[in-house]
């Protein structure tokens, strides 16, 4: 593949100043380069996994800080990352030794040579396998070298991300990839021992899914061995500022509780940057509860809840881009169509004659069973709750261990078995058959024919899912209780929340953000679309309110007043009345109780002034306010800072206001 464009990029950033590392060089005129490359869908049926896209490379890429966010070398890592991807079978051996072929292009492409894989590129994966690519471009007074894992296709090392361990072998991070990071640092050693490589060196480390959270923890090691000054690899000069690490829907895999690194989020990783989609339930996993999170500078792709204002702009140019990627109508975008539903129990008496019956009931039209309580629910904040309670039910880390790691891993090996994960819909049809268990398990008590079922259609793999379903079971249906509705929501919505990890809907939302494709684009077509930046924070603050029967929120902001009014009752459930755009609220009846939750990102700063009071003498009403997902503290979480002392107020008034200023 030939260059067939040419354009030119004056670089003109300012050097990051961070601790021991290289001064940057004098700003340098370098040309960009337009080429094409193909990668692999696995999302796509047999015959039409095939794609090929627009690349851009430049010098310039690795002329400024490694602390600098570089919208074009995001998207270059994205390309980079995706072919990695490994064909469909037929499971040969000449299948595997070829299957190396797209990234090999790719670099070959852009430049780059001495072009080497793993052994494990190129047989068949295993539990604890790890597919890795390198190779090197020499500029002037460096080399640059490429280091990219297998991010997907990689069936049988899916069950890997299962494994957290305990901790005791792994510095308390996931301990599946960090012995997989500890390969990867190796594998790079290697190649520069191989091939000779001397001088000053840059490393560009980028990785999708699994391969990016791997590759986190690898960039977040080296950091940590640079500065506190040990020697990495030999014969090389390697700077923290020279550490370019790019990763793509990464899972969680750095721990707060890490005893000999500084933690994940210090301004020591700021070299590390993890494009994430808050919609991915990928990337919510090992759980936050116990204290995973990801080493350095977390970036979103926008959604509705996070930035409602600039939300139908970004999907406009989005979905252009989109189309374009995706090379086919067949195809539709659909990952933003989350609602929340609930299911009435003459529906779950549709469950309890055998499982298919069950999915049927999850194929059919919902509109009837909107659940308009949950008013701006999207699928980060379902899944978010879901499993959070889900956690609590599991237990600590040990707990998880000991319990369920053996289990789950089996079930992944299933549904990532090459004879089954090379159907593309097999994996998604496993789990909504065991959500439909789980749920008709919950409201009747009964797996009819479910035992049955499951053999028919896994043979030799209905144990595995049997084991995994019986250690389950138990604290699933009790998160279910808690969250009933939201687990529903999400096995309604289970194919648009996998849409969010898509490699094609990745790439679109990278080159929505990377100008040269929206000029390309634009160069074209009549219909002009703008550059959309990503999101430097995606967290949401969070305020629960119990006890009351008569609620009204105001939120006020620069950009004005956002209001919460909930209509209430003396007896009987209260009623949202109006909820603006911008944050999202749930409201729960409890029988005797009454809750709600109120979720706002905590972007901007906002003045909450809240009236509460209860139409029943003495009546208690109760509220407090927590971040999540701020990796501080060894909870991984930060509570809110509010203008009293404690987190919790009690009016024991009929009627009490009073003004809360929480400080982001």
């Amino acid at each position: 593949m030939k260059a067939f464009g040419l354009l030119f990029l004056i670089t003109g950033l300012t050097a990051s100043v961070v601790s021991g590392v290289e001064p940057r060089r004098a700003n340098v005129s370098y040309p960009i380069e337009k080429y094409t490359f193909s990668y692999v869908s696995n999302e796509r049926p047999i015959g039409k996994s095939i794609f090929t896209s627009d690349i851009y490379f430049s010098q310039s890429y690795f002329e400024h800080s490694a602390y600098e966010y570089d919208p074009h070398l995001a998207t270059t890592s994205l390309c980079l990352s995706i072919s990695t991807y490994t064909d469909y079978p037929p499971f040969t051996e000449q299948w595997y030794l070829s299957q190396p072929k797209y990234i090999e292009e790719v670099l070959e492409t852009i430049g780059f040579n001495s072009f080497v894989t793993n052994d494990d590129y190129k047989q068949t994966a295993r539990f604890d396998s790890l597919g890795l690519a390198a190779a090197k471009k020499e500029f002037s007074d460096y080399t640059v070298i490429a280091v990219a894992p297998r991010s997907g296709g990689y069936y049988s090392e899916w069950a890997n991300n299962m494994h957290l361990g305990d901790g005791s072998k792994s510095d308390y991070m996931h301990e599946g990839w960090y012995n997989a990071s500890i390969k990867a640092i190796n594998f790079i050693k290697n190649y520069i021992e191989t091939n000779q490589v001397s001088g000053h060196i840059k490393l560009w480390l980028t990785g999708f899914s699994r391969g990016g959270a791997v590759i986190n923890i690898t960039a977040g090691l080296l950091d940590s061995y640079l500065d506190k000054g040990e020697k990495v690899f030999d014969n090389v000069q390697l700077y923290k500022d020279d550490i370019y690490t790019y990763t793509f829907e990464a899972p969680q895999g750095a721990n707060v509780n890490s005893k000999t690194i500084k933690l994940p989020k210090d301004a020591l990783y700021g070299n590390i940057f993890n494009i994430i989609n808050p919609n991915d339930v990928v990337t919510k996993v090992g759980m936050s509860e116990y204290g995973f999170t990801r080493f350095g500078v977390d970036k979103y792709i926008t959604t509705k809840f996070f930035d409602p204002s600039n939300y139908e702009s970004n999907r406009r140019v989005f979905k252009a881009l989109f189309d374009i990627v995706n090379q086919t109508d067949e195809v539709k975008y659909t990952a933003d169509n989350f609602g929340m539903y609930g299911l009435k129990i003459e529906d779950f008496l549709k469950m309890i004659t055998i499982v298919p019956a069950i999915i049927d009931v999850f194929e059919g039209d919902f509109g009837d069973l909107k659940d308009n309580t949950k008013a701006n629910y999207d699928s980060n904040i379902a899944t978010t709750l879901f499993l959070e309670e889900l956690t609590s039910n599991l237990g600590s880390r040990n707990d998880f261990v000991k319990k369920y790691q053996s289990p789950l891993e089996e079930l992944m090996l299933v549904m990532k078995d090459e004879k089954i994960s090379s159907m593309p819909s097999t994996p998604l049809l496993i789990v909504k058959m065991l959500g439909a268990a789980i749920l008709s398990s919950s409201i009747i008590g009964n797996f009819k024919d479910f035992d049955k079922c499951i053999q028919q259609f896994a043979g030799p793999h209905a144990s595995a899912i049997k084991n995994c379903v019986n250690a389950l079971l138990g604290p699933l249906c009790s998160a279910y209780w808690e969250r009933p509705n939201e687990l529903i929501s999400i096995f309604i919505h289970m194919g648009d929340i996998f849409q969010n990890h898509y490699a094609e809907t990745a790439l679109a939302h990278m080159q929505a953000q990377d100008s040269y494709y929206i000029d390309n684009y634009n160069s074209s077509h009549s219909d002009q679309i703008s550059v959309v930046p990503l999101r430097n924070n995606a967290d949401f603050g969070r305020m629960h309110f119990f006890g009351f029967n008569d609620l009204g929120l105001r939120l006020d902001n620069k950009k004005g007043k956002r209001v919460v009014n909930v209509e209430g009752h003396i007896l009987g459930k209260s009623d949202i009345e109006d909820c603006e755009q911008g944050f999202a609220v749930g409201y729960y009846s409890y029988a005797t109780e009454e809750k709600m939750e109120l979720f706002m990102p905590i972007n901007r700063k906002y003045n909450i002034s809240m009236k509460s009071y209860s139409k029943k003498p003495r009546h208690r009403c109760e509220y407090w306010a927590y971040y999540q997902f701020i990796s501080l503290d060894n909870r991984g979480k930060k509570k809110i800072e509010l203008d009293h002392k404690k987190d919790t107020a009690y009016f024991n008034s009929d009627r009490f206001k009073r003004d809360v200023t929480i400080m982001v």
